[in-house]
C-alpha cells in the first residue's frame, strides 16, 4: 500500500542553509527517446553567501568538465598519432 500523503507539499527551502528559495525559471522538455515530458525548475537561494558558494561550485564543476574533455581530446590525438607511427613503421618494413 502506497502512502499518498508523501511528497504532496513542495518544500521550497535551501537544503544546505534552510533559507527560502527564489523561483527563477521553469521549462518543460521531452527528452529524445522518452515517452514523458520532464519539468526542469531553477531556483536560487535567498541567502547570498550560500548562493555564492553554489555558483562557485558550479563554475568549478564546469571548469573541471572542460579540463577533462580537453585531456580526453589530447589523449585521443596522441593515440591516433601512435597508430599512424605504427602504420608508417609497418609500411617501411614491407
Amino acid at each position: 500500500m502506497v502512502n499518498k500523503s508523501v511528497n504532496k507539499i513542495a518544500h521550497n527551502n535551501c537544503f544546505q542553509c534552510g533559507s527560502p528559495l527564489i523561483f527563477v525559471s521553469q521549462e518543460i522538455v521531452k527528452p529524445e527517446g522518452s515517452r514523458f515530458a520532464q519539468t526542469n525548475t531553477v531556483y536560487r537561494c535567498s541567502n547570498s553567501e550560500c548562493q555564492g558558494r553554489k555558483d562557485k561550485e558550479k563554475a568549478d564543476r564546469i571548469k573541471q568538465q572542460e579540463k577533462k574533455a580537453e585531456m580526453m581530446k589530447q589523449k585521443s590525438e596522441e593515440m591516433q598519432e601512435k597508430r599512424e607511427q605504427i602504420q608508417r613503421a609497418k609500411a617501411q618494413q614491407h
